[in-house]
Formats: C-alpha cells, sequence, structure tokens
C-alpha cells in the first residue's frame, strides 16, 4: 500500500513538471506530424500494404523511438537524486517507511508518468488519422495498439537506466547529462561502432559482375547492377547480420525489432536487402499472434534490462546517506 501510495503521488507531482509537459507535447507534434506527413506524401504502395505500415517501417518512426528513450532515461535520472536535493526523500525516510519501497515506488511513478505521455501519442495518432483523412484499416488499428505495450517496456528499459544513474550521481543536472549521454550512446553512437567493427569483420564488397563495357550505361544503371549483384547483396546481408549481433545489447534494437515484426515486416534479413534492392514489398501477410510469437526473444531482453538494473539501483541506494 504504500508502494502505490508514493507511486501515485509520484506520478500526480511529474505530471505538473516542465519537463513532462514538454516530452508531452513533443508526442504531440510528433504524432500530428507523422500522419500528416504521411497523408502528405502518400504511400509507397510496392513496399508497404498500408499507410501505417509506411510510417512504422520506415525512418518516419525514428523521432518517435528517440522520444520514448529519452523520456525514460531523464524521468529516471532525477527520480532518487532529485527528491534528496528538494529534502523530501528525508521526510520520507523519517516515517515507518523501507528504502525499497520508496524505490518501487518512484520507479512505478515513472511508469505511470511515462504510459500516460505514451497513452496520450496512441490516441491521438488515431484521431489525428480520422481527422485528416488517412486510411485506417482495422488490421493498421490492431497491429499499431498491439505494439502499445511493448512501447512502454521499451521505455521502462530507460527508466531503470535512467533511476540507477540517480542513484550513483547526486547532482540531478549532472545526472540529466549523463541520462542525455545514455541516451546518445544507445540511439546513435553504439550503432555507428557496431557499422565500423562489422565492416571490420566482414572485409571489402566483392567486385560485383559488370559487363565489359559500360561506357554506355548511366551512373544510375551502374548503381542498379551493383546493388543488385548477388555477390553484394550476400555481402550486405553478413554486414547487417553482424551489425545486429552487436546491437543486441542495445534496448533500441530490440525495440526496433519488435515493432518491425508487428508491422508485418519480413523476418529475414536477406529477404528484407533484397526486397530493398529490387524496391519489392518489405512485408509479408502475417496474422498478430504469429508475429507476437517471433518477438518474445526481444521482449524478454528488454524485461531482462529493467529487472537486473532495478536491484542494482537498490544496492546503491541502501548505501545512500540521507540529509
Amino acid at each position: 500500500m504504500k508502494v502505490m501510495n508514493i507511486a501515485v503521488k509520484d506520478f500526480e507531482v511529474g505530471i505538473k513538471t516542465r519537463k513532462f509537459q514538454v516530452m508531452t507535447a513533443l508526442f504531440v507534434i510528433l504524432s500530428l506530424g507523422m500522419i500528416y506527413s504521411s497523408r502528405k506524401l502518400g504511400m509507397s504502395t510496392g513496399m508497404y500494404k498500408t499507410p501505417f505500415q509506411m510510417l512504422f517501417l520506415s525512418s518516419f518512426s525514428n523521432a518517435f523511438n528517440y522520444s520514448i528513450a529519452l523520456m525514460g532515461v531523464l524521468l529516471g535520472a532525477t527520480a532518487i537524486n532529485g527528491e534528496k536535493e528538494s529534502g523530501t526523500l528525508k521526510v520520507m525516510a523519517s516515517k515507518p517507511v523501507y528504502k525499497d519501497q520508496i524505490l518501487l515506488g518512484k520507479f512505478l511513478g515513472g511508469i505511470l508518468t511515462l504510459g500516460a505521455s505514451l497513452g496520450l501519442f496512441y490516441v491521438l495518432t488515431v484521431a489525428f488519422a480520422l481527422v485528416l483523412g488517412v486510411s485506417l484499416t482495422k488490421t493498421d488499428l490492431m497491429m499499431f495498439l498491439v505494439t502499445f505495450p511493448f512501447s512502454l517496456l521499451y521505455g521502462i528499459s530507460f527508466l531503470s537506466l535512467g533511476v540507477l544513474i540517480s542513484t550513483f550521481i547526486e547532482k540531478p543536472k549532472n545526472a540529466i547529462v549523463m541520462g542525455i549521454f545514455v541516451f546518445v550512446f544507445f540511439s546513435f553512437l553504439l550503432s555507428a561502432i557496431a557499422g565500423v567493427v562489422a565492416f571490420a569483420l566482414v572485409g571489402l564488397p566483392p567486385l560485383p559482375n559488370l559487363p565489359e563495357d559500360t561506357s554506355n550505361l548511366t551512373e544510375e544503371q551502374l548503381e542498379e547492377l551493383i546493388i543488385k549483384d548477388p555477390a553484394y547483396q550476400q555481402w550486405l546481408s553478413e554486414i547487417t547480420t553482424t551489425t545486429e549481433k552487436i546491437l543486441y545489447v542495445s534496448p533500441n534494437y530490440h525495440y526496433q525489432e519488435i515493432v518491425r515484426i508487428l508491422f508485418g515486416g519480413k523476418t529475414q534479413i536477406s529477404e528484407i536487402v533484397s526486397a530493398l534492392a529490387y524496391e519489392e514489398a518489405v512485408v509479408e501477410e502475417r496474422s498478430i499472434l504469429e508475429s507476437l510469437s517471433l518477438i518474445w526473444q526481444n521482449a524478454l531482453v528488454l524485461a531482462l534490462i529493467s529487472l537486473l538494473l532495478l536491484p542494482a539501483s537498490y544496492v546503491k541506494f541502501l548505501k545512500m546517506e540521507i540529509k
């Protein structure tokens, strides 16, 4: 009961902060921007079957993915040290409340705050699609709504990282800086590092099998011949597979895989590489239940990240002096 009281109180305070309001406004802008862009640009019918597949299987969804991660880590980064600096942690500790109850309550409060923002994004995205006349099929709606618990789980994994930071770094401002660095590392730097390492391991691309006389070919035709060369596609598949193995420690990778599979993306990397080269469909017919059976490992990794980081935060919190 004490845990839930702390969680609800933290949620009530959290939704009144400028940080929450800014992040919520960002989700609203993202929702409107994604739907408006979909309506304005239309849909690539050759690669996708529905507008929502195009939105969430292309670069359109990157901003949403980054926003979840950033909000999660920033909510957690000031969860403990912020209370300590304001003096409220000392007040809570003076009452018959254990430290594990305080930590769990703050963690659950962060989940409620994160869930409220995400819920608003999902509701507004459907509403904007209906208002702006973007086609929203029953299948689209089901695929979109099924991603909600996984979006929340993804945010919780970064929330856990943030809470861990808040127990190690006393100053909230310094913790926020560290939280932003963690976000940048997993969202951008790790992908770049993985690409470089994969290139070093796999090696240079093979020489393409080109016609003897290429003088009559345009630059676009020559590029098309190289991309569609089987040896080059095999090399590209190996690069992608090696990169993914390195990215397996990243919450971002697992969330992107979950969204890709739930929206009907092809399961094999070689099929995706071939589809992109020939501008064919990158999606396939698959039931929601079948898609769910394909993502359990990714969901498990996201859950484990949260579960393993929370005990580490608790151990550090136990040793923290509350003055």
